[in-house]
């Protein structure tokens, strides 16, 4: 099969994706505010934020490559392991992450990446949108990956074993990362965080 018909059938199983109810706008922006504040409100200062919000990017940056790495597998096995298997992965990368040096190790890397403007302020909003889409994506690709897993789907999904699985993850992401950039603009993220 072509990349096009992967990329068309990838289009749409996040398409459905984002039908489900806990993706619609109004929810998915008021759980959005919500983490934001939560965040905000566990510290003292902006300082603290935008390392807080940091730390929060390389997190989501780890468990969306265990995601990707879980998804490579099943793909090059060319099976469909029980979606059990996969919750019980990815609910232990934060006892991973904890019990090693992750944080120190891989926070310096994506600083640029998150402290980015001329003021703290617009360090604090973009380091806000940057969260934000980091952890859209990857709650798209833990959704798109329990829809492959679910049994009812293998009938469709089973075309997905027919390509590589760099081509594969590469499709996916790609369509993860233009969901998320299509919802930050549906739900404006320019919403104000109250202190």
């Amino acid at each position: 099969m072509s990349k096009e018909i992967l990329s068309k059938q990838t289009a749409g199983v996040l398409s459905a994706v984002i039908n489900q109810p806990h993706w619609k706008k109004d929810e998915l922006t008021q759980r959005m505010i919500q983490v934001l504040k939560e965040i905000k409100q566990g510290v003292d200062s902006q300082e603290a934020y935008l390392e807080t919000l940091l730390r929060n990017v390389t997190f989501l940056i780890e468990n969306t490559n265990r995601a990707i790495a879980f998804l490579k597998h099943c793909i090059n096995e060319e099976k469909f392991v029980p979606q059990e298997d996969f919750h019980t992965l990815m609910m232990d990368v934060p006892r991973q992450v904890n019990e090693s040096n992750f944080f120190a190790e891989n926070m310096p890397r994506f600083k640029e990446m998150v402290y980015k403007g001329s003021t703290k302020e617009e360090q604090v909003a973009h380091a806000e949108l940057v969260y934000c889409n980091i952890r859209l994506v990857n709650d798209l690709l833990i959704d798109f990956i329990g829809t492959f897993l679910q049994p009812n789907n293998q009938d469709f999904m089973i075309h997905f074993l027919e390509y590589a699985s760099d081509v594969v993850v590469d499709t996916v992401m790609h369509h993860c990362q233009t969901f998320s950039n299509l919802i930050l603009k549906e739900i404006n993220l320019n919403m104000k965080i109250e202190d």
